[in-house]
């Protein structure tokens, strides 16, 4: 049997953290949750390791969900990267690497779609 899907879900409107949390949860995989990339760094630094890190781009704090994104890709290279925001992609800075992106608001199944393993 294989291991759940680890997801580390970072976004800093409870209600949707929360639904998405469900939702995810729904599929048998293991989520952690923060509401800010500082908090989502410092759960990281402790050890965590994640297949798949859903952010919100723009949060409250000193780190961005692009930042978080940029470490995961460094020390995560296999995981999944999805940045959200609620502004359309090209009025943001540049993606890193792999990074995929979800506009706001967006469908469950949309999101679905995303965070499945890659074969």
């Amino acid at each position: 049997m294989n291991a759940p899907l680890r997801v580390l879900l970072v976004e800093d409107q409870e209600d949707l953290r929360e639904l998405l949390a469900d939702v995810i949860q729904g599929t048998g995989a293991e989520v952690r949750t923060a509401e800010t990339a500082n908090a989502a760094m410092a759960l990281l630094h402790e050890g965590y390791c994640c297949d798949v890190l859903f952010s919100d781009i723009h949060m409250p704090g000193t780190l961005s969900g692009v930042d978080l994104a940029e470490h995961v890709q460094r020390t995560l290279p296999a995981a999944t990267v999805i940045l959200a925001s609620g502004h359309p992609r090209f009025q943001l800075a540049p993606l890193p690497g792999s990074a995929l992106f979800l506009q706001k608001p967006f469908r469950l199944n949309q999101f679905m779609e995303l965070i499945q393993p890659r074969p």
